[in-house]
């Protein structure tokens, strides 16, 4: 950003040109728009997520980051929508000029009372090419929305909640910015963009075993959460595109995270059984 300010500023110390300038480096958020955030569609094992400019596709109206996973910054990709029209002209020598460069991301980030925590350029780049008739151009493109600055300070002064299974909110504001190929500097409207930040709410707890528990002489059978051993083998479930963000993953999935391990604890013994004292039967 300090540098498109700066070919501004120097531009402008240039009388002749001055005018010129001026309006290639104003705001245009009606060019340039941010139309929401994709959703992440989980894949199968060794799969890349794939993120397409249709605007029909599943969108997040909000976000989920579980810092369980030792994650705290958030990825989002966003859908970019063009609105220029297309100048060129097959009877005249004339290029296109309509097409946007994407630069970077400004991004503010804040608790849910509105107290900034961070403020930064998250840079990125992408093409969103010009509408075609009444009809938009498209492109998704990533930027970086949730600074590890501001997550770690969230989680910090929340900790008590987070810690007794609650989420607290972040708020990130995001303006995408760019060229043209014709040299114009645009701006695309603040996008709010909220999430719910978590400690282990991203970890799916599906399988299940029968396990006989009995506790001062009383047994039972209960269903509890089996991690080690699920039923369906854990290579055919799918992943997220961002552990820890977003989607679920199953327990069995990733175990080399303590909270993943949650279900069982001294060697494989359900927690019902050890929290009342009994035993296995």
């Amino acid at each position: 950003m300090k540098r498109v300010l700066g070919h501004c500023l120097a531009g402008l110390s240039l009388i002749s040109g001055g005018i010129a300038l001026m309006s290639a480096c104003a705001h245009n958020d009606s060019s340039l728009f941010v139309q929401n955030v994709l959703y992440p569609t989980p894949v199968s094992i060794g799969q890349s997520c794939v993120y397409t400019a249709d605007p029909n596709q599943t969108f997040l109206p909000r976000g989920t980051l579980d810092v369980d996973f030792g994650r705290f910054q958030y990825d989002a990709f966003f859908l970019l929508g063009n609105q220029m029209v297309a100048q060129a002209n097959a009877q005249q020598l004339q290029t296109e000029t309509s097409t946007i460069d994407i630069q970077g991301a400004i991004v503010r980030d804040t608790d849910a009372a509105g107290t900034q925590l961070d403020s930064f350029t998250s840079l990125t780049s992408g093409t969103v090419y010009p509408s075609s008739g009444t009809v938009a151009g498209y492109a998704s493109i990533s930027a970086t929305i949730a600074s590890q600055k501001a997550v770690s300070s969230l989680v910090s002064s929340k900790a008590s909640e987070l810690a007794g299974g609650g989420t607290t909110q972040l708020v990130t504001y995001v303006k995408f910015y760019g060229y043209t190929l014709g040299g114009t500097y645009v701006e695309s409207n603040d996008f709010e963009y909220p999430i719910d930040v978590c400690q282990g709410c991203l970890i799916g707890f599906s399988g299940s075993e029968t396990t006989e528990c009995c506790v001062n002489g009383a047994c039972v059978t209960p269903k509890t959460p089996n991690c080690l051993s699920p039923t369906s083998s854990s290579g055919s479930l799918p992943v997220p595109c961002i552990v820890g963000q977003d989607t679920a993953i199953d327990c069995s999935q990733c175990q080399e995270i303590a909270a993943c391990r949650g279900a069982y604890s001294a060697g494989g013994i359900p927690l019902l059984c050890e929290a009342d004292g009994g035993t296995n039967g």
